[in-house]
């Protein structure tokens, strides 16, 4: 029900997508779309389409890795016409298989959210690949994009060879969060904030380096702009 409440266009589709249903209801009400959806989300949304044409007709499943009410997730399942099981962690994914969701007997078509997180997925697919009756049954598709999966290795290195790490992203990015995530844990002394008003100095010490970064979509003069607040006093890169 993306335009329930739309009478009037056009509609900017945003990068990360809408499900096939979106497309149906501005034919519906005449309403012209503006679609600036990711090529790569594009293409995943097409292999996703294509697998659950083929793996609904041997009783098999999708699976996606990413997060529930993600708006790129929530174009991902409605390939496959809301019929997709997604799940958030290994955990998720084991209470699923505990309760019936999955069939280990029959074949399983598994994706990942463009944005997730490379190592998770991982642990996903290796606790998928210990549990399928046959090995042939399980069909893993590496859909991380791969400027996501770059940025999870350099970003470890980044945040190890800094005393203080300011990590700068919308409140509500699923991708900053996951990067958020991932230097807190090489570096506990890790701080997220949206803007410049975020700083708080008490996080900082004298001779402090501090490492400024951010999510993919964080822009660059938004990075600088920090920066250069904290290089008044502190030594940043």
């Amino acid at each position: 029900d993306s335009l329930a409440d739309a009478s009037a266009g056009p509609v900017l589709v945003r990068a990360h997508g809408e499900p096939p249903a979106t497309y149906r209801q501005a034919v519906e009400k005449g309403i012209d779309i503006i679609d600036c959806t990711c090529p790569v989300v594009l293409q995943l949304q097409q292999r996703i389409r294509n697998a659950y044409a083929e793996v609904s007709q041997k009783g098999g499943r999708v699976v996606i890795f990413g997060r529930i009410g993600h708006a790129e997730v929530l174009g991902l399942v409605g390939q496959t016409g809301g019929d997709a099981l997604v799940v958030e962690t290994p955990d998720m994914l084991r209470k699923a298989v505990e309760d019936g969701q999955i069939d280990t007997k029959a074949p399983l078509e598994v994706f990942s959210q463009t944005t997730g997180s490379p190592e998770t997925f991982s642990d996903i697919c290796r606790y998928l690949r210990g549990i399928m009756a046959e090995p042939s049954l399980l069909h893993v598709h590496n859909t991380i994009c791969s400027q996501v999966s770059s940025r999870h290795s350099q970003l470890s290195e980044f945040a190890a060879s800094h005393d203080v790490i300011i990590f700068v992203s919308g409140k509500y990015s699923s991708n900053g969060n996951v990067l958020f995530q991932l230097c807190k844990r090489v570096n506990a002394r890790s701080y997220r904030i949206s803007s410049e008003a975020g700083l708080d100095p008490s996080w900082l010490r004298d001779g402090d380096s501090v490492g400024v970064c951010g999510a993919t979509s964080t822009p660059k003069w938004l990075l600088e702009k920090i920066a250069g607040a904290l290089g008044r006093f502190k030594t940043v890169s």
